[in-house]
C-alpha cells in the first residue's frame, strides 16, 4: 500500500477541522436566527432537572404556547435577571411557576409577554466554561491553549519536503562548485 505524504495528511486533516468548524458556526447561526438561546443556570432552585453550571437551550413560543410542566426562562420583573422554573398553573391572570427544588412556588405571576422561552434541552456543565471564557483569565486561558497546540501540531508533525531529491539547478550547482586547493 502506498504511503501518504505527511504534507497531504495535514492538509487532509486542517480542511476537516475548517469544515467541522463552519459547520458548527453555520448551525449556531442558524439556531440564532430562529430565535433559540442559551442561558446559564447560577443557583439550585431547579436542582435535580437543572444544576448550577448547566448550560439550556431556549425554544422562543407564542403566548399560548405554555403548558402546565413546561420548564420555561422568564424575566420576572423590569430588573435584568433572569429565571429559569417550571409552570406550575397558567391561568387568565398569567403563568405561575416554582422551582422544583423549592419548597414554595413562587410569588410572582408572569404575563406571556416576559417569557423568553421554553426549556429543549440542557447540556451538562457547559455554562461554566461559557462563564470562565468570557472572564479576562478564560481569554489568557484560550490563547494559551491555541498557542500551545500550534506548537505541539509542529513538534509532533513536523513540515516534510515532500520531494528530497535535488532539482536539476541544484545538480548542476555541486557539480561546478569544485574546490582547488
Amino acid at each position: 500500500m502506498r504511503k501518504v505524504p505527511v504534507l497531504t495528511r495535514r492538509r487532509i486533516a486542517w480542511s476537516i477541522a475548517v469544515i467541522l468548524f463552519a459547520a458548527a458556526l453555520a448551525v449556531g447561526f442558524g439556531a440564532w436566527k430562529g430565535g433559540y438561546r442559551a442561558y446559564i443556570i447560577h443557583t439550585g432552585s431547579m436542582r435535580q432537572t437543572l444544576v448550577p453550571g448547566d448550560l439550556v437551550i431556549d425554544r422562543p413560543v407564542d403566548d399560548g404556547g405554555y403548558h402546565t410542566g413546561d420548564i420555561i426562562t422568564f424575566r420576572h420583573s423590569a430588573g435584568p435577571d433572569l429565571v429559569t422554573h417550571r409552570i406550575r398553573t397558567v391561568t387568565a391572570q398569567g403563568i405561575h411557576t416554582k422551582g422544583d427544588a423549592n419548597p414554595t412556588a413562587d410569588v410572582w405571576t408572569i404575563a406571556p409577554s416576559m417569557v423568553r422561552g421554553v426549556v429543549q434541552f440542557k447540556v451538562p456543565y457547559l455554562g461554566y466554561a461559557a462563564v470562565f471564557f468570557k472572564q479576562r483569565t478564560g481569554v489568557a486561558a484560550a490563547v494559551t491553549i491555541t498557542i500551545g497546540l500550534v506548537l505541539a501540531w509542529g513538534l509532533f508533525f513536523p513540515p516534510t519536503d515532500p520531494d528530497p531529491r535535488p532539482t536539476e539547478t541544484e545538480q548542476d550547482v555541486d557539480e561546478h562548485n569544485d574546490v582547488l586547493v
